[in-house]
């Protein structure tokens, strides 16, 4: 069986004074059952039919993480068939795990990316790890967009890790999406079919220098500040 966790960080720090903004606002508001559908509709076409992540010792997370694409900070990025191929030029270095973003074929106008990495162990369980980032991703991304770049994540992913896959058969498989099912559900989807990592708890960003706790953001109630925000859905 595999859980499926969706992390979203609260609060971004904005400059080298311990300024933070609160980013709870701008995740998408999609529900999580669009989530589950599309890793079931690619575990039953491609994970099981190529026996893959069936160990009988672990089970198995899908950390799912979007983040709106910044040119300032996302400026390095994995070898991967959907980001594309490296420029002219750039020699491939066995020992590089990422290349500068204006190192791939048109990086520089790209605004979609995605960064797989190694299936890891944590507490006993696999953790296969998807990183999407794109000009898109906000508190306003229809269902539409986010199975479109989540599909394209969960293949990134698992390309990245099982050398049998490869792009081409999850590019055949997207059409078929039923996208009856991804527009059944309701949007904005309410808070507590979001699901998010940490919505039951507090955002409180604090330092401490070793004397005294010096309290940057919060505490507050993330479900609390959200429903004041949007209120019920």
């Amino acid at each position: 069986m595999v859980k499926i966790h969706r992390i979203w960080f609260n609060t971004e720090r904005i400059d080298r004074e311990d300024h933070y903004k609160i980013t709870l606002f701008s995740r998408p508001r999609v529900s999580i059952h669009v989530d589950e559908y599309i890793w079931s509709f690619i575990e039953e076409n491609i994970v099981k039919p190529h026996k893959l992540m069936r160990s009988e010792k672990h089970g198995y997370l899908l950390d799912i993480s979007f983040d709106q694409f910044d040119p300032a900070k996302h400026r390095y990025f994995p070898l991967s068939s959907y980001n594309g191929l490296l420029r002219e030029g750039i020699e491939m270095d066995s020992a590089n795990r990422s290349y500068f973003r204006e190192d791939f074929a048109g990086g520089k106008d790209r605004t979609t990316w995605f960064s797989p990495n190694k299936i890891w162990t944590n507490c006993g369980d696999k953790v296969l790890n998807v990183d999407i980032k794109a000009a898109n991703v906000s508190e306003n991304i229809t269902p539409r967009e986010y199975t479109d770049l989540l599909f394209d994540g969960i293949g990134a992913a698992l390309v990245f890790n099982f050398k049998r896959l490869k792009r081409e058969e999850f590019d055949e498989l997207k059409p078929k999406i039923d996208w009856s099912i991804v527009e059944s559900f309701p949007f904005p989807a309410p808070f507590e079919e979001q699901r998010y990592i940490g919505d039951e708890g507090e955002i409180h960003v604090y330092s401490w220098d070793g004397r005294k706790e010096t309290t940057h953001v919060g505490p507050y109630s993330v479900r609390k500040l959200y429903l004041e925000h949007f209120g019920e859905s």
